[in-house]
């Protein structure tokens, strides 16, 4: 469990590493709301409290705007009844076009986040080479995290606790297409060399 104090003044940090806000969602779910609404917090770790934080959280979430449905689906921006209202009454052109665009822009968004990419296979068809190149570190972390799983995990929790639990899987880490843009910018302040050749291979 994250510190208390430590845990208070990440939260209330709008440079907080996004790394420890997921690890204070998910050890100290009291913290959930807090977490939910700083800057910092990515779409991943929204879901991740939309679905499973307390009744706080969800509801601070739920206000603004981001719901879980009942299967874990992921988390969709949804109009708030009174703007919808409004705007269903007034008819302004430009308010139905920043709508649309505001609309296509989230499905985007939405799109992208829940598009499943094989990392490993992927990567291997488009770049053989560099693939071959690269070797895969092995997981000496004590909590069974594997390469393979910090290559292709889509899941978004599970990539900030291998890149908390098993430093010597962050060069997969990096080199995994769903690792959120956060992390890769805090893996490339690590200065390690792996990394950095895992980062240089994203681009």
């Amino acid at each position: 469990m994250v510190d208390y104090d430590a845990a208070v003044a990440a939260v209330q940090d709008p440079n907080a590493d996004p790394i420890l806000l997921a690890k204070i969602a998910y050890e100290n779910p009291e913290f959930g709301a807090n977490v939910a609404v700083n800057p910092r917090c990515y779409p991943g770790l929204k879901r991740w409290i939309a679905e499973f934080g307390d009744e706080r959280a969800r509801e601070t979430l739920a206000q603004y705007g981001f719901t879980a449905d009942a299967f874990g689906g992921p988390v969709q921006d949804q109009e708030a009844p009174e703007q919808a209202a409004q705007q269903a009454a007034e008819q302004q052109p430009a308010d139905a076009y920043a709508a649309d665009q505001y609309a296509a822009a989230q499905q985007t968004a939405a799109d992208q986040y829940n598009t499943v990419q094989p990392a490993a296979e992927q990567y291997a068809a488009q770049q053989p080479a560099a693939q071959a190149a690269f070797e895969e570190p092995v997981a000496t972390n004590p909590y069974g995290f594997t390469a393979e799983q910090a290559l292709t995990t889509t899941d978004q929790m599970q990539i900030a606790q291998i890149a908390q639990y098993a430093p010597e899987l962050r060069a997969c880490i990096a080199r995994n297409p769903n690792t959120y843009p956060a992390l890769i910018e805090w893996l490339g302040q690590l200065g390690d060399p792996a990394i950095n050749a895992a980062l240089a291979f994203r681009q």
